[in-house]
């Protein structure tokens, strides 16, 4: 319970606005929307910014520093580190101290530990630390179906990396014959 505690403090940042804006009511004003959207040749003005990852990770960072116990922002920050970063190590600390926490649900450990083979995956680890992440979770729940998951993904493992591999760019395909319709003449035979 004080798991779930400390992840609903880390997140009532704008929880006081929401809790006093039926007493505090207050005009709220919107933009004016596009007009002629539809007319438009192109729509890349009205495409939001993407958040920069690196002020996004420092800001996880900080508010880490104040919630340490927030999963969320640490399985975010994780994610940032293996795929923007390409710290593999560092995501593999964020998720593991996710994991062993105490007290974890063994879905959202479950959870971690598959993200962080998918991770591992996509950022070039070899087959066996991927199988020991798998395995973990095997050893950690061995009779709940979140081990029966890990163990048919085991069993797929090897596919998932060869979807990973890049296919070779030069690859050629051999000579057939173009007209490949019915043939006609004496070596094939004539039509009756």
């Amino acid at each position: 319970m004080s798991l779930a505690a400390a992840q609903r403090i880390a997140h009532l940042d704008g929880t006081v606005k929401q809790l006093l804006a039926p007493h505090d009511r207050r005009a709220m004003f919107l933009p004016e929307g596009v007009k002629s959207a539809g007319l438009r040749a192109s729509m890349a003005d009205l495409v939001p910014e993407e958040t920069n990852p690196e002020t996004l990770a420092a800001d996880l960072v900080k508010h880490l520093e104040l919630h340490p116990l927030d999963a969320e922002a640490r399985e975010r920050l994780a994610i940032i580190y293996a795929r923007h970063y390409k710290r593999l190590d560092l995501a593999t600390l964020e998720l593991k101290q996710l994991a062993e926490q105490p007290n974890q649900p063994h879905k959202l450990v479950a959870h971690w530990m598959n993200l962080l083979a998918d991770l591992q995956i996509h950022g070039g680890a070899d087959y066996e630390t991927v199988r020991d992440t798998l395995l973990k979770i095997v050893e950690m729940f061995p009779d709940l179906p979140v081990a029966q998951i890990a163990r048919s993904r085991l069993d797929r493992l090897k596919l998932e990396f060869k979807g990973q591999s890049k296919p070779p760019e030069n690859k050629t395909l051999g000579v057939f014959e173009q007209n490949i319709g019915l043939k006609y003449g004496p070596t094939y035979g004539s039509p009756r």
